[in-house]
């Protein structure tokens, strides 16, 4: 489980904010940690490596939700924009392929009719309220579960293993800034045709590296990429995984490093849920 500290890292307020906001066992947590309480979270921030943090305070050890059961595992990769989602989804994919597993990659929008109308709207060329584009989203992932062709649902009771690019986390995130983010969780969860994943595995990047990044790779850009868009839908991503970290596997991994040491880093998490 994600400790509410490892949120408010997501989140990113400054650290006299993150003291105040800390429940009283992970102060405790940190002062047994540094062996005093005064200057224990300057401390614990101050770590250069990411790996340190990881093994201290960021999870909490507690059960996560059992295992769905289905034959095969379903995998969701999170991130910003420009967090590399698209490239560790087809090294993830490489990786359980060289393990035997049949692996079908996908990603949320999906190339249906709906799908098109959600690209439309985030380029800006057909513009839609944050309600729309939540219920447009909810529309293509009931047709991405339930499609007898190519749908998630069928391919997990065959046995296929799913890695999805995008799911309602994002929804929760994008659509929760500007619409009421209880209603769009409420519409996806409680959608009967909306798998839940076995794994959420969230690629945290800095907002200047991912504007970086897509500075690098994009023409154009879409609706939610602006930097002060980019802050505040970091901000929600941390509300939706409080929200659902007592039901979930949620994970965070540091894209911040190199290729291989992140692709490493989830092939480790999802390897664990198999």
């Amino acid at each position: 489980m994600l400790t509410e500290l490892r949120l408010l890292m997501l989140e990113g307020p400054d650290p006299g904010e993150i003291e105040k906001r800390l429940p009283p066992d992970e102060l405790g947590a940190l002062a047994a940690w540094y062996g005093k309480k005064e200057g224990a979270l300057n401390a614990f921030l101050s770590l250069t490596e990411y790996g340190e943090k990881e093994n201290a305070l960021l999870y909490k050890k507690t059960a996560h939700a059992e295992k769905s059961g289905r034959k095969g595992r379903f995998i969701v990769l999170e991130g910003l924009d420009g967090a590399g989602k698209t490239t560790h989804i087809e090294l993830l994919r490489r990786a359980l392929t060289a393990d035997g597993h049949t692996v079908y990659a996908t990603a949320e929008p999906t190339a249906s009719a709906t799908g098109g109308l959600i690209r439309d709207a985030l380029s800006g060329l057909h513009p839609r309220t944050a309600s729309e584009l939540a219920a447009l989203f909810l529309s293509d992932r009931i047709q991405h579960n339930v499609n007898p062709k190519n749908g998630i649902r069928g391919f997990l009771d065959s046995g296929v293993d799913v890695i999805c690019d995008r799911y309602y986390y994002s929804s929760l995130a994008y659509q929760g800034i500007d619409s009421d983010i209880g209603w769009v969780a409420r519409m996806n969860l409680d959608c009967p045709d909306v798998i839940r994943p076995d794994a959420c595995i969230f690629l945290d990047l800095s907002v200047e590296k991912c504007i970086e990044r897509m500075a690098k790779d994009r023409v154009t850009a879409e609706i939610f990429e602006t930097e002060e868009m980019i802050r505040r839908v970091k901000r929600r991503f941390a509300d939706t995984f409080r929200m659902l970290n007592d039901r979930e596997n949620i994970y965070i991994v540091n894209a911040d490093s190199s290729r291989e040491s992140v692709a490493a880093a989830i092939y480790n998490t999802v390897k664990g849920i198999f």
